[in-house]
């Protein structure tokens, strides 16, 4: 690789995702990144591929597709010089879920998948990065659902076949963005059973809380969780769940001894919280009794969120 090669690599990373990485780390990607050249019309990879890299455009473009069965297609994005693609798979571990072909000759580098888990796991901000892009793809997705939906809308006359078809292509699309998110909600939302799940005194959560087995989380809304919470609790209300459980429980023990707190007369946010969480896999999660009343009446350590 050419002097000119290398510092053209690093002038692209400075201005991809991986721009707030430090300097050494920078230099050593521009030094191990894979160089590959696409010929227009060549995929890059193609739906149902295993993820094993992942790329930045130096120069031209590409497009993300899905194909149906009728061979129908429907086209989400084009990509163009110093965007990426690739990683909602690495990220989801699943295979790959649309089809990225090249519009002309592209350039472009690929991290293997071994150094990217390993960035994610050195660089927590990197991590949280690849999360807000992960919700712009989805928010994306949702708008092309939108547009078929309005077009159907918007034709004067249709007949029953065309209707059924842009249903079949919405819901298609839906299940695929859906699978996309390694943590998508559910087709089918399973309803809370509180008799399936313990519940635990507030002495004994406090007891297992000091010798560090515990981690105590709080599902309220975020306003009440700033008003007043649990010292060191983990806030994560119904409406961020996904987003506080990729930065904060993706790669914690499944074994780990969690409580759970929070509700009100007209909703179980703490029931809610503790369902998912059982569903994700985690074998000792429980609901605190009293939840934090119960706390400070004991005489337990209490917080109010500090302002920045």
């Amino acid at each position: 690789m050419t002097a000119i090669e290398l510092e053209n690599r690093k002038d692209l990373l400075k201005r991809s995702i991986f721009r707030d990485l430090p300097p050494c780390e920078l230099d050593e990607l521009s030094r191990t990144l894979q160089s590959k050249v696409v010929q227009p019309n060549e995929f890059v990879f193609k739906e149902g591929d295993p993820p094993d890299t992942f790329y930045i455009i130096g120069s031209g473009r590409v497009r993300v597709f899905v194909r149906h069965k009728n061979r129908v297609e429907r086209e989400i994005s084009v990509y163009g010089p110093g965007e990426h693609f690739g990683e909602m798979a690495l990220l989801a571990g699943a295979t790959h879920a649309a089809n990225v072909e090249s519009l002309a000759e592209t350039h472009l580098i690929g991290l293997p998948k071994e150094q990217f888990d390993r960035l994610l796991g050195d660089y927590p901000d990197l991590f949280r990065n690849f999360v807000r892009e992960m919700r712009r793809w989805l928010l994306k997705g949702r708008e092309v659902i939108e547009e078929e939906a309005n077009r159907v809308f918007r034709a004067s006359r249709i007949s029953l076949f065309n209707f059924l078809l842009v249903i079949g292509v919405s819901i298609f699309l839906a299940i695929t963005f859906n699978i996309s998110n390694p943590y998508g909600i559910p087709l089918v939302p399973e309803r809370p059973d509180a008799k399936s799940i313990s519940s635990i005194s507030a002495s004994a959560a406090m007891e297992d809380y000091r010798q560090g087995q515990t981690l105590i989380v709080d599902a309220m809304p975020k306003n009440f969780y700033q008003k007043r919470h649990i010292k060191g609790a983990v806030n994560m209300p119904m409406a961020l769940f996904d987003i506080v459980y990729l930065m904060n429980f993706r790669q914690k023990d499944k074994a780990k001894k969690i409580v759970v707190y929070g509700n009100t007369i007209s909703r179980p946010y703490d029931l809610e919280i503790a369902s998912k969480l059982l569903l994700r896999g985690y074998s000792d999660v429980k609901l605190m009794d009293g939840g934090l009343r119960a706390w400070e009446a004991n005489g337990y350590p209490a917080e109010e969120q500090v302002s920045k």
